[in-house]
């Protein structure tokens, strides 16, 4: 006997400006899984300055949710539209939305950064400490080394700030050595890459 139970997949919606943490609010309390990653940024005012939290994909909200649950989700007050093709809803990669979510539980430093197609990059494999398993492309910024997660769907990524001075990578197929050997600090040993040295 075949389920008849639909499957789940995560689905951006689209939300005012400004209602992001609003409609995730709702979302949970109507019992929905809701995600919505969060990044810190420092404000300044004349007087004070303070560090606050802000979505890092303004005007986007994620939920796991069956198909025909999201015309329900659609009337949650403050959501526009789910992302789309013509008719049809897209679903976000699930793997894709499970490491944004692994990074945030972690409370690692998040930040946007421009689109990076994974498909188009040699990619590489975290295989240790709370990024463990998660793919992505691995790059140096200020003097740091940080994971690129993309979400293809929005055509927006996130630079995750890697926790260790030492971490141990293997190239994803598709991702050469040579490609890997740019990224400062590492360097090949059989089939896995080890940073080197200590940071200053």
């Amino acid at each position: 006997m075949h389920s008849t139970a639909e499957p789940r997949d995560w689905y951006a919606f689209r939300v005012r400006s400004r209602h992001e943490k609003l409609v995730a609010t709702s979302l949970r309390g109507k019992g929905y899984e809701e995600f919505l990653p969060l990044c810190k940024s420092k404000r300044r005012w004349a007087d004070r300055s303070k560090v606050v939290e802000m979505p890092l994909f303004p005007g986007y909200v994620f939920c796991d949710s069956e198909r025909s649950e999201i015309g329900k989700i659609r009337c949650t007050p403050g959501i526009i539209d789910v992302i789309r093709a013509g008719s049809t809803p897209l679903p976000a990669n699930r793997w894709e939305i499970e490491g944004l979510r692994k990074a945030t539980q972690a409370e690692l430093p998040l930040e946007s950064w421009p689109y990076i197609d994974p498909s188009t990059t040699g990619r590489v494999r975290i295989t240790s400490g709370p990024l463990s398993g998660m793919d992505g492309v691995l790059i140096e910024v200020r003097g740091k080394e940080r994971l690129i997660l993309s979400v293809d769907l929005l055509r927006r990524s996130v630079l995750v700030e890697l926790p260790f001075s030492s971490v141990a990578v293997c190239a994803k197929p598709g991702a050469s050595t040579d490609s890997l050997r740019r990224y400062s600090g590492y360097q090949p040993h059989g089939t896995e890459l080890f940073r080197t040295g200590t940071d200053s």
